[in-house]
């Protein structure tokens, strides 16, 4: 397995995100074209049009095309053209460094492949599973949300619990290695 070199790569996880079904759901929802984008450290106003998406970041606007492309039974799925001319088109364009563009332009990585062993890839994907059922780190029985699915609340509650146990399992292991 190749060694992962965190510090020197960039990350997805870290760049801001416009992805546009998302928006698009919040424009039909809200019935207004213009939707405030906030991810923390940055806050925007995006205005998206039938062919066009507007962002307006760091004092500059970015204007991005929107390219509909055919799916099967004559579905149109509308996807972002990448502003640095690149060849694919994408649902997500990322905000990093002062540019706007794909992941493939800003060569970013998910944080799941950088992770050098089996153990810490289950403990990013139990930290994120744990904060999609509205759970906080370190805390070991999460509560059922209200109008959530049972059966598949209970589905992510078994996969919780398999990747504490792998997780744990891979930490003994390694404690007793170093005895």
């Amino acid at each position: 397995m190749k060694k992962a070199k965190a510090p020197r790569v960039p990350v997805l996880e870290n760049a801001f995100e416009v992805n546009l079904p998302k928006l698009m759901r919040v424009v039909r929802a809200t019935g207004d074209s213009r939707v405030v984008l906030d991810d923390g450290e940055v806050r925007t106003v995006a205005m998206l049009t039938e062919r066009r998406l507007a962002v307006f970041l760091d004092g500059r606007p970015w204007v991005v095309d929107i390219v509909p492309v055919q799916c099967l039974n004559d579905r149109v799925r509308p996807l972002l053209k990448c502003p640095r001319a690149h060849e694919g088109n994408f649902q997500s364009l990322y905000y990093r460094s002062g540019e706007l563009a794909c992941r493939h332009c800003h060569t970013l990585r998910y944080q799941s492949t950088l992770a050098a062993t089996e153990s810490n890839r289950a403990q990013l994907k139990r930290k994120k599973l744990l904060t999609l059922l509205g759970g906080t780190p370190g805390q070991i029985v999460v509560k059922r949300q209200p109008c959530k699915w049972r059966k598949k609340f209970r589905n992510q509650l078994m996969t919780l619990n398999g990747l504490t146990t792998l997780h744990y399992s891979k930490m003994r292991d390694l404690l007793a290695k170093r005895r």
